[in-house]
């Protein structure tokens, strides 16, 4: 019970900073979304480094500092080429400090232990490389969203959609059971979970339809529909909701294959009954990046 309600109240906290962010946003500026994406990227960034270090793989800290401090900034100036020079400018340093290390960090390869060799292992670059990419290169394409499109509608699709899917994949999993989906990294994930939560993400699409383009609702947030006719945009977001619900799971599962790996159960203890930051951005950031790809193709037409 006592886990319930800590969960519960860190839940509350984390909605209602989000919903501020979101006002702030709208009636301040559109900056604001931009910051609480940071806020989450920096967060995130920070937990995997440290996630990696008690596995004994130590990332360059300056090429991933330089990434997370640069890419809005350049993506604001200079758009995606910004995104571009942010990400090799970084991957140049990681790779330029590889060739230059001294091997004063971890634990060599054992196999260079009696030889002249004694740079820092290949390991630290490709976990630093890897870690530009997840989180903050899927996280960056949040960017993009708030940029060309309607923020807080995108954004709001990015969470409801892998949060309904999680819900219901625990609900219909944890009723119905059944056969393990993935036994050896996520041992309570069930097929029947699976399932739910390709529901419930596709019913966070339907829902989201509804209140912004059937009914419009909000129509001061400015979100442009799909189609021209509502039948087709219905479809569009049955589609976005399958293939979400699909990634959702997948980012998910992939987070517990990289716990597991790291030997960790969270990747941090930020909130409370939650975990860290990356803990809750598991399957979003899979989203985000759908999202992304499935506005660019829709507005296209």
């Amino acid at each position: 019970m006592k886990t319930f309600f800590i969960r519960t109240f860190t839940a509350l906290i984390m909605i209602a900073f989000v919903i501020a962010m979101f006002v702030l946003s709208y009636f301040v500026h559109p900056v604001f979304i931009d910051i609480l994406i940071l806020l989450f990227g920096w967060l995130a960034l920070y937990e995997l480094y440290n996630s990696f270090m008690k596995a004994e793989i130590y990332m360059f800290a300056l090429p991933l500092f330089v990434l997370a401090v640069s890419v809005f900034p350049l993506y604001y100036f200079l758009d995606l080429i910004g995104l571009v020079i942010s990400f090799v400018v970084s991957a140049a340093l990681a790779i330029g400090m590889f060739a230059f290390s001294k091997g004063n960090v971890g634990v060599e390869p054992a196999e260079h232990a009696n030889s002249k060799y004694n740079g820092r292992p290949l390991i630290d670059l490709t976990s630093t490389i890897f870690a530009m990419f997840y989180p903050i290169l899927f996280l960056s394409c949040a960017f993009v969203i708030t940029k060309n499109y309607s923020p807080i509608y995108a954004l709001v699709f990015a969470v409801f959609m892998p949060v309904l899917c999680d819900t219901f994949a625990y609900w219909v999993g944890s009723t119905v059971k059944g056969k393990k989906l993935c036994p050896s990294i996520s041992p309570k994930k069930t097929i029947s979970g699976a399932i739910g939560g390709l529901f419930g993400a596709m019913l966070a699409s339907v829902i989201m339809f509804l209140i912004f383009e059937y009914f419009n609702l909000l129509p001061m947030l400015g979100y442009v529909p799909f189609t021209d006719t509502a039948w087709k945009s219905a479809l569009i977001y049955l589609a976005i909701g399958f293939v979400g619900g699909v990634l959702s799971q997948i980012g998910d599962i992939a987070a517990s294959r990289i716990k597991r790996a790291v030997g960790i159960k969270d990747y941090g203890n930020l909130f409370p009954g939650h975990g860290g930051a990356m803990d809750r951005l598991d399957s979003i950031l899979y989203t985000i990046v759908l999202l992304v790809i499935a506005f660019t193709v829709i507005y296209s037409f």
